[in-house]
């Protein structure tokens, strides 16, 4: 069986998964709520840092991001094809861009913000708990031996 599937994959082109990647990607992009995700990189430290933060500062700081991250983001994630065509097979890029085609595929893509939302202020919380442990342990571990 592997020889069988080393065959198909051995001849797949980067160009074939190269395309069908970024048809993947730009039905992504569509159905990716920029605003959205950009919003689940601020909100959680304002609500942290900033609990009673005005709605004009809230819509400032919004702005603030939108500019500063967008452009950014949006580049970023136009590159994805060139990373996705060496990491998938061509079948696997194929479900990818048959799933994203679909109405739960692209639910998923517009709800995916709101699930980063939803677990941000928890990431940032264990974060900020382990730091103080973890980076004696890192420092340690990167010390000269003496």
């Amino acid at each position: 069986m592997t020889l069988f599937t080393t065959g198909i994959a051995a001849a797949e082109t980067r160009e074939e998964r190269l395309a069908v990647a970024t048809e993947y990607n730009d039905a992504a992009l569509a159905d990716t709520d920029m605003d959205a995700m950009i919003r689940t990189m601020w909100e959680p430290l304002v609500a942290q840092f900033a609990p009673t933060a005005t709605d004009d500062q809230k819509t400032q700081i919004h702005a603030l991001y939108v500019e500063t991250f967008e452009p950014r983001m949006t580049d970023l994630m136009k590159k994805q094809p060139e990373v996705m065509a060496d990491i998938f097979t061509l079948d696997e890029l194929q479900d990818l861009k048959d799933f994203y085609a679909t109405p739960s595929g692209r639910a998923v893509m517009q709800k995916l913000p709101q699930v980063m939302q939803a677990i941000q202020p928890e990431i940032m919380v264990m974060v900020q708990e382990t730091l103080p442990t973890i980076v004696p342990k890192v420092q340690e571990i990167l010390a000269p031996a003496q």
